[in-house]
């Protein structure tokens, strides 16, 4: 009886330090693959920031006003910049935020990517200003907060960007792919005069980059 007692005891205690050590080991697997993925939307961006976009692009024509005629225009519209949003987020700019309803996505968007600003949002890459001509490109971290579930997307499914004067635009998925970390094709800025974004995050241990891209639909 009391041998069958002890050897239970030992069984559950054998079963506990198995326990431990497989919930150890997947908490270094996230640890790592979390490092995985900052370096990999870091040295993105480092890419972008040391060599053009080889895209042989067509220049877009802009037609600039004055800032004069800007700030009239939005005093004429009563455009208060910020009402809506905060300026920043734990010291970072805020350019904007982003909406995807499918997948209960609301996220303010960061002026600069780096790996303490990935840790506070979702990241401007490159691109244009937000909801302007070109190809605006988001970064954000494979959580289930940000990003995480953007593979789950289909096409036609939207995507609303808000700018700090909260004006809002819709935009449409038509793509949904995995590409290899060096892959750079998807921020391309040849859009042929269309507003596009394009997300992109990373799966588990940054062997792929998750890229939804989308373009900007008409109520």
């Amino acid at each position: 009886m009391i041998l069958n007692i002890k050897n239970k005891i030992n069984n559950i205690f054998s079963l506990i330090c198995i326990i431990f050590i497989l919930v150890t080991l997947l908490v270094i697997i996230l640890i790592i693959s979390g490092k995985k993925e900052d370096e990999s939307i870091i040295e993105l961006t480092s890419t972008i920031n040391t060599n053009k976009l080889n895209n042989n692009s067509k220049e877009v024509s802009i037609d600039i006003v004055g800032e004069e005629k800007i700030a009239e225009a939005r005093e004429v519209l009563n455009l208060k910049e910020y009402e809506n949003m905060p300026k920043e987020v734990d010291g970072f700019k805020v350019i904007g935020k982003i909406t995807i309803p499918k997948i209960d996505v609301e996220k303010y968007i960061l002026e600069e990517t780096t790996t303490e600003s990935l840790l506070s949002g979702v990241t401007k890459i490159c691109g244009p200003e937000i909801n302007q001509i070109g190809n605006f490109c988001i970064a954000g971290h494979n959580y289930g907060d940000t990003f995480g579930w953007i593979s789950s997307l289909e096409t036609g499914d939207e995507i609303y960007i808000t700018d700090t004067y909260d004006r809002s635009l819709k935009y449409q998925v038509y793509e949904i792919e995995r590409v290899s970390p060096y892959d750079i094709s998807s921020l391309s800025q040849d859009t042929d005069s269309e507003k596009e974004i394009t997300l992109v995050t990373c799966t588990l241990g940054a062997l792929k980059r998750v890229i939804v891209k989308a373009i900007e639909v008409y109520d």
